[in-house]
């Protein structure tokens, strides 16, 4: 079997339609918080790896590993937030899109892309300065400054507000909501309340 027939295409625009605008860069930019989420998960399970071999092997465990391990799943989960945020898979409730007409969703999109990106770039704001003031305190093993730990969150807020604010373009650009996935946990749990009746 060829490899060609295993991959998984990218997510072609149907035909005779017009590729949505920024779609090259937000496909760069979800590529790149995609391979810096890969290494900082690599990091992790190497340093843990090495963690557990110092210790039950040599008898000597390493004090940095836990802070190291735990630096990087900080990173981790904001830069997985970030792309999670532009591939529109976070967790949602669409009681209310599934309720109403095609304005009345690109309506609803577009509010929810906005109060997001508001959200974002308030808690960004009003956590600027706590990182900044956090910076002069080290961590207990490494010595990092405390800021590069909360820095990532406010990494990850820039990132998920820039993510928030394309997608609001493009549905503006557009005028229509974006096309996306549709879960087979969705089908999956329907099935299960109707043989539930």
């Amino acid at each position: 079997m060829s490899q060609d027939n295993d991959a998984k295409p990218e997510a072609a625009e149907p035909a005779g339609e017009q590729p949505l605008p920024l779609a090259n860069c937000v496909r760069w930019m979800v590529r790149g918080e995609q391979a810096i989420a890969a290494l900082l998960l690599f990091l992790i399970l190497a340093t843990m790896a090495a963690q557990v071999f110092a210790r039950y092997v040599f008898g000597a465990p390493f004090t940095w590993s836990e802070e190291v391990a735990r630096l990087s799943l900080i990173w981790l989960t904001f830069i997985s937030a970030a792309f999670v945020m532009a591939q529109g898979r976070h967790i949602s409730v669409d009681m209310i899109s599934s309720r109403v007409g095609e304005r009345g969703k690109f309506l609803v999109e577009c509010l929810s892309h906005v109060v997001v990106a508001a959200a974002c770039l308030l808690l960004l704001i009003g956590g600027a300065r706590f990182i900044w003031y956090v910076g002069a305190v080290g961590s207990a093993a490494l010595g990092v400054p405390k800021s590069l730990w909360y820095g990532a969150g406010g990494a990850g807020l820039l990132l998920m507000a820039f993510h928030s604010l394309v997608n609001l373009y493009q549905v503006l650009k557009t005028g229509k909501p974006l096309a996306r996935e549709t879960q087979v946990e969705e089908e999956a749990f329907q099935l299960e309340l109707e043989e539930g009746k």
